[in-house]
């Protein structure tokens, strides 16, 4: 809860001062899957992302009328030091990639290209949007 849930909020409420005040500005805060979907053994991890897709949502309607968009990503499985003891099992990977429509696990290079969206002018009519870079895997 302390790294997912209230760093976020920390986060964005200390940088929201400054976009209210300034009447602009875009925080895109970090969710999961989890926050949408069951996962096995995720019960804790999955109640602060969803808290942290909830926290979005809120935002996005409070800071609106100034200007500030706030939306959030949801990886998958992606490859990161933090998961990097799950990705170190291969039959874990592969249930992974089979279960996954991309047929693949995700790598952050994979998240670049929406954080670089929803950072820009051509998300400006988004706000309170989890958007999920996952390969598929909340479509099924």
């Amino acid at each position: 809860m302390n790294l997912n849930l209230r760093a976020a909020f920390f986060c964005a409420t200390a940088a929201g001062r400054v976009m209210v005040g300034q009447r602009s500005g875009k925080v895109v805060n970090i969710s999961s899957i989890a926050s949408r979907v069951g996962l096995p053994a995720g019960s804790i991890y999955a109640a602060s992302k969803g808290g942290v897709s909830a926290f979005t949502r809120t935002l996005a309607v409070e800071w609106a009328p100034h200007n500030v968009q706030v939306n959030a990503v949801g990886p998958g499985y992606i490859h990161t030091a933090l998961t990097a003891p799950l990705f170190a099992n291969p039959e874990w990977v592969d249930r992974v990639r089979r279960r996954t429509p991309a047929g693949r696990t995700g790598q952050l290079d994979d998240l670049i290209g929406t954080i670089l969206f929803l950072s820009s002018p051509g998300s400006d009519y988004l706000t309170g949007q989890t958007l999920f870079v996952d390969g598929g895997w909340t479509a099924t």
